[in-house]
C-alpha cells in the first residue's frame, strides 16, 4: 500500500512568496508618513496665510459656512491670488515628482515614496487621481466624508500600514 507521500495524483507542493514581499518589508514608518503629509499640507496652506490673517473676523463670522468663508477670503484681493498661485506652483512640483518617482515634496524630504503593492513604480493616474482626487471627493460627502476621513487616517495603525486610499489605488508607501 502506497503512503500519502507517494500519491502521483496529488498537486505539486512548492513555497509561494508574493512578489511584493520585498517592498512590504521596507514600509515607511507611520511617523514619516505623518510628517510628509503635514509638510505637504503646510506648503499648500502657507500661501493663503496673509489672506487668513487679514480676514480673521470674516472667518469667525462664517465658521459654520465654509463656502462663505472662502468667498470672504477671495474678496481680500491680491493675497488670495498669491495663495492660489503658490498652491498651483506646489501642485505642479508635486505632480512632476509624483510622475517621476512617486513622491511629493514632503515624501521627498523624508525619503519615502509611493509604489504599487508589488513594488513596481506608480503611474501618475494611479497616484494622483486614485490616491488624492478620489480620496478628496469622498471626504466632501456630508457626515459620511468625515467618518471616512477618520477611518482612512486610523487605518495607518494596522499591521500593513495602509490607509483606505492606499487600498483604493493598490499602493504602499516605502522608504525610498
Amino acid at each position: 500500500m502506497a503512503g500519502s507521500l507517494d500519491n502521483q495524483y496529488a498537486p505539486p507542493k512548492s513555497a509561494v512568496a508574493d512578489v511584493g514581499d520585498e517592498a512590504a518589508s521596507n514600509l515607511a514608518s507611520r511617523g514619516a508618513r505623518l510628517a510628509a503629509v503635514t509638510i505637504d499640507g503646510l506648503l499648500g496652506f502657507i500661501g493663503f496665510m496673509p489672506a487668513y490673517v487679514m480676514n480673521f473676523a470674516t472667518l469667525t463670522q462664517h465658521a459654520r459656512n465654509p463656502v462663505a468663508a472662502w468667498i470672504g477670503i477671495a474678496k481680500s484681493g491680491g493675497w488670495f491670488y498669491v495663495g492660489v498661485l503658490l498652491a498651483l506652483v506646489v501642485l505642479a512640483i508635486d505632480l512632476r515628482l509624483l510622475a517621476r518617482n512617486g513622491q511629493t515634496i514632503g515624501k521627498k524630504l523624508l525619503g519615502i515614496k509611493v509604489v504599487r503593492v508589488d513594488g513596481s513604480p506608480v503611474t501618475l493616474f494611479r497616484v494622483f487621481f486614485l490616491r488624492y482626487v478620489c480620496n478628496t471627493f469622498i471626504q466632501f460627502v456630508p457626515l459620511l466624508g468625515s467618518l471616512y476621513a477618520l477611518v482612512d487616517d486610523l487605518m495607518i495603525f494596522g499591521e500593513k500600514r495602509r490607509t483606505v486610499h492606499d487600498y483604493i489605488a493598490d499602493t504602499i508607501v516605502i522608504n525610498a
